[in-house]
This record gives structure tokens, C-alpha cells and sequence, in this order.
């Protein structure tokens, strides 16, 4: 067979315009003992290749990872792992988000990130330091059904937390949405005015919190609904979440 063509098993050329390159010794470019490097093409001889001393058959790429020791600060592979209530070093989470998903990549072993997937809290090691976790979204710090008088015992302590959020709802106004707060002397301050449906009436929901002394709980001290000058005291339960954002 010339070397300039590419013939069949048959010695038939396949295709008369095709230069090949042959290699008189091929058979020893790939066997079973040499180092094979930037063989471009399919290959089926997946049973001699590993990825860091693990055989390739023995990967299953498809696979969610168990956090090893239980800890995500062990993590050292990149990839999708699972974590539970138990595992170490996951932030405080929504109930909903006790179990899940965690997504781990890395630059080096000082450069990388986590990211829970569903909470929405990311967190990024720098010069081999975790930073402080971040969220985009609240974490559930109390849920119920509180009112005036009542004390909220929280998940968490409220100096953990860069911003509060609070889901009200109540007979009176017929609202439902979250309030930012801001605090004075141990005090927080929901406030929220709104206009009604066809914009002729301002009204606003006030509401009192006091801190306790532990940051890890809130008294409502008042509540109260303003709309066409008056002033309404609201009596039922309704503060419904506390949300904390990391």
C-alpha cells in the first residue's frame, strides 16, 4: 500500500484524494505498556487510564457526593455533594433547606467557593480563608403566628445577619409582604405605607420589636394599622415569619 493512500482491507484505495501519513511501527504508538499523551480520536482502551490513581471505570460521573467526614470545609474535589442536618460548617438554613445540595469548585487549595443550591447561600475561601457566608435570599429565623405581647424565641442570634425581613399578614388591612426594619436603642421598626387599590387612600402598617438581651429573641411590643387618619391596634396573630439574610 503507498503511503500517500488510504486504502480498505481489501486493498481497494477509499478515496484517491486522501493523504495519509503512515507509520510503518503504529502498532507500538498505543499498546498496553507505553505513556499515552494527546491521542485525539475515540478510544475504547478506558481500561488502562485513571484520574488520580482511580481507575476510569470506577467513576461514576453521574453520581452526587456524600460530604466526606461530614464536614464541607473537607471538601477537595469539585462537584455536586449532598449534606444533611449534621454535617459540619453549613450555615443556618431554612428548614426546607436542612437536607440538599451543595456545589463545590476550586482554582487551588487556597481559591474556591460553596454554593447551596435552593438556600441561595454562597461562600468563598480567599487565600486560604472562608470568608463569611453570604445569602440572597432569607433564612427562616422564627415562623408562627405571633402577636402583641408575644416573645419570639429565634434560630439564631440577630448580630449574624446584615439585613431582617418579616412577613405580616392581618384582617385588617388584608396584607401580605415582607418589611424591612431598622433599629434605635435596642428597638426595631417595621414600617410599610402603601396606597390602596385605586391610589385615594395612604395607609401603613407600624409595628414595634424590642431585641432581647440574648439578640436571640423579639418582643412585639406594638401593632398598629393607619389608614384615612386613624389609627388601628391590631389584636390578631399577625406576624407570621422572621427572616434573617447571611
Amino acid at each position: 500500500m503507498s503511503i500517500k493512500e488510504l486504502q480498505d482491507v481489501t486493498g481497494t484505495v477509499i478515496h484517491p484524494r486522501t493523504e495519509t501519513v503512515a507509520i510503518v511501527d503504529a502498532d507500538k504508538l498505543v499498546n498496553t505498556t507505553s505513556t499515552q499523551n494527546n491521542i485525539a480520536g475515540i478510544k475504547n482502551f478506558v481500561d488502562g487510564i485513571s484520574i488520580k490513581g482511580v481507575p476510569l471505570l470506577d467513576i461514576d460521573f453521574n453520581k452526587v457526593k456524600l460530604v466526606p467526614n461530614d464536614d464541607v470545609y473537607q471538601i477537595k474535589q469539585a462537584g455536586l455533594y449532598f449534606y444533611t442536618t449534621n454535617t459540619k460548617n453549613v450555615p443556618l438554613l431554612s428548614s426546607r433547606f436542612h437536607d440538599g445540595f451543595v456545589l463545590y469548585g476550586a482554582k487551588d487549595t487556597k481559591t474556591a467557593f460553596l454554593y447551596y443550591i435552593g438556600a441561595r447561600v454562597y461562600q468563598e475561601r480567599f487565600q486560604g480563608k472562608w470568608l463569611r457566608q453570604e445569602s440572597s435570599i432569607p433564612q427562616d429565623l422564627w415562623v408562627g403566628e405571633g402577636k402583641v405581647g408575644d416573645v419570639l424565641k429565634l434560630r439564631d442570634t440577630l448580630d449574624n445577619y446584615r439585613q431582617l425581613r418579616f412577613r405580616c399578614y392581618f384582617t385588617i388591612g388584608n396584607t401580605l409582604q415582607f418589611i424591612p426594619a431598622w433599629a434605635s436603642d435596642n428597638m426595631l421598626y417595621l414600617t410599610q405605607p402603601a396606597l390602596n387599590f385605586d391610589g385615594t387612600i395612604l395607609r401603613a402598617l407600624e409595628v414595634a420589636l424590642q431585641i432581647g438581651q440574648d439578640q436571640r429573641s423579639l418582643i412585639i411590643k406594638s401593632a398598629k394599622y393607619f389608614a384615612n387618619g386613624k389609627s388601628t391596634s391590631i389584636t390578631d396573630g399577625f406576624l407570621k415569619e422572621v427572616g434573617g439574610m447571611l
